[in-house]
């Protein structure tokens, strides 16, 4: 049997076993991040628009941008951190425009690309690559010291690439790292209305 067949079959297996996390659950005590070992899932907030089909990462005018009811998405979200005591964070986004400007957005430090969180294209490769960069890039996650916790902005693709349904825009899960390509799913963030 081939190593990439199991690997598939055991990815499988480990999304089955998943506990479902109901939608409806009370949002995650954001204070708890300064204690250490979460990692926060964002979906980027709402964005209106079209890509281009000759989008350029670099170009925002050929994306799809974040709007003003996204930006008030946004502002909901920062006060919530600031809320929670939570002033500061390393923070990773998709190279996409609509996810790098929520995570400025957030106020929480100055977020750094990280292509493996970017929403599925032909120019990136197929599918099925990027899913599996993807859930490299989570089992390799070690969970944050305490102070500064892990802020991830993504797409609806990171939550189905770990097979978990996508939250609303602007919506997020807090995981804990576990070493494996599907971290525990410990609370949610609802997405701001």
């Amino acid at each position: 049997m081939k190593a990439t067949t199991v690997k598939a079959g055991l990815f499988a297996l480990a999304v089955c076993l998943l506990p479902a996390f109901p939608a409806e659950a009370a949002d995650f005590d954001l204070a708890k991040l300064k204690q250490g070992g979460y990692v926060v899932l964002l979906r980027h907030v709402t964005a209106g628009g079209s890509d281009a089909d000759d989008f350029e990462l670099s170009d925002c005018r050929t994306q799809r941008q974040v709007g003003a009811t996204g930006r008030a998405q946004a502002a909901v979200l920062a006060a919530r951190f600031k809320a929670a005591g939570i002033a500061a964070a390393e923070v990773r986004s998709s190279q996409w425009c609509r996810a790098r400007q929520t995570a400025e957005l957030l106020g929480l430090g100055v977020p750094t690309e990280e292509p493996a969180l970017n929403y599925y294209h032909w120019k990136f490769g197929g599918e099925d690559a990027m899913n599996e960069s993807l859930r490299r890039f989570f089992a390799a996650l070690a969970a944050p010291a305490p102070g500064a916790p892990l802020v991830l902005v993504g797409h609806s693709t990171a939550f189905n690439a770990m097979g978990l349904e996508a939250p609303k825009s602007g919506g997020g899960l807090v995981l804990k790292p576990n070493g494996t390509a599907v971290p525990e799913v410990v609370g949610a963030i609802s997405a701001p209305e």
